[in-house]
């Protein structure tokens, strides 16, 4: 019997070939993040980026030269882009102090304004207040005419409630010795201009009386030139009612409460004529309601008097005047409105 040979478990397998090596791939170095961080600060700009751009492109740099990283470009873009900006920013504030420079005089101007002298007009401003310091014709459309200048005395400045207390005594009588007397000028008003703290401090002193319309509209020519004589109801009306106005002054200006109490007994029949005359005849239009009312008012305001007249002290004396001086805020208004219906002008 014939004997085959035996076949190993295993064959031998060839060795393995020796390893190679594996190819070489260069790798490209990243963008530096900073040289990326100064580009967009240094675009974004406006002061905090600008300064940023500038750290971050130096960083970058330094970086750079170390780590061979790319954007070295990045990095110098953002820096010349900050210094763009810094050279916009030094334009515009050197811009802003020449225009404070020349804007300086016509500040001062306005805070100083209203240097008007009698007899200017000048318009309303609209927007710019130093436009109202430039006179202007009167025969043109204008806003007001100065008839008066009240110098105000001292260093300091007296205060804006002081100030405003003179120019409402002054003005009203600066402007009955200006107007032609016994003429009405029935469409216009007494204001005035006056210094605040800052305009005083550049010399403003003086308290600039003028006339303007009653119903704030332009006017043309000069206030005095444009009166005319009263009416038979206008003149009577007046003559009515001027008197007791005048007393009721009088008793503004007294101290102790007996001279109060005198002028108060001086009232009583100035009182009483006032009322007599307007009862006496009748009034135009719907004036007529009007002084019916007043005459209302009067009568109560007349009682005032009487007990004001005949106290006995201080207590009841103010007593009397405070009712009184609620009747006479009252008969004002209705007065108001009367000059209003007969065309004169307010008190």
């Amino acid at each position: 019997m014939s004997t085959e040979p035996e076949q190993p478990a295993y064959q031998n397998y060839p060795a393995m070939p020796p390893a190679q090596p594996a190819p070489f791939v260069q790798v490209k170095p990243g963008v530096n993040g900073f040289a990326v961080a100064s580009f967009v600060t240094g675009v974004v700009g406006i002061v905090g980026g600008a300064i940023f751009s500038v750290v971050f492109g130096i960083i970058a740099l330094v970086s750079i030269n170390r780590t061979r990283q790319r954007g070295k470009g990045f990095a110098i873009a953002g820096i010349v882009l900050s210094g763009l900006w810094t050279v916009v920013l030094v334009v515009f504030f050197v811009s802003g102090v020449l225009q404070g420079i020349r804007e300086a005089p016509a500040r001062t101007a306005a805070d100083a304004s209203y240097n008007f002298k009698v007899g200017q007009c000048f318009d309303r401003p609209q927007t710019n207040q130093s436009a109202a310091s430039t006179p202007l014709d009167c025969a043109k459309s204008h806003f007001g005419e100065v008839f008066a200048v009240e110098p105000l005395s001292g260093n300091d400045y007296p205060g804006k409630s002081t100030v405003e207390t003179i120019g409402h005594s002054k003005c009203p009588a600066d402007a009955g010795r200006f107007l032609t007397p016994g003429l009405n000028y029935p469409d216009v008003t007494t204001a005035f201009l006056y210094p605040l703290d800052t305009s005083w401090a550049h010399g403003d002193r003086d308290i600039k009386c003028f006339f303007h319309r009653i119903d704030g509209l332009p006017m043309t020519g000069r206030v005095k030139d444009s009166g005319t004589p009263y009416t038979a109801d206008q003149k009577l009306y007046l003559e009515a009612v001027e008197p007791y106005y005048k007393i009721a002054g009088e008793q503004d200006a007294a101290t102790s409460w007996v001279a109060k109490r005198d002028v108060s007994a001086q009232a009583v029949p100035v009182l009483e004529k006032e009322i007599s005359e307007l009862q006496a005849r009748p009034w135009p239009g719907n004036a007529q309601g009007l002084v019916t009312g007043l005459i209302n008012v009067k009568q109560m305001e007349l009682a005032d008097r009487q007990r004001a007249a005949a106290a006995t002290d201080e207590g009841s004396l103010e007593h009397a005047l405070d009712t009184a001086r609620t009747h006479d805020v009252d008969s004002d208004d209705t007065d108001g409105a009367i000059r209003t219906a007969l065309h004169l002008p307010p008190r």
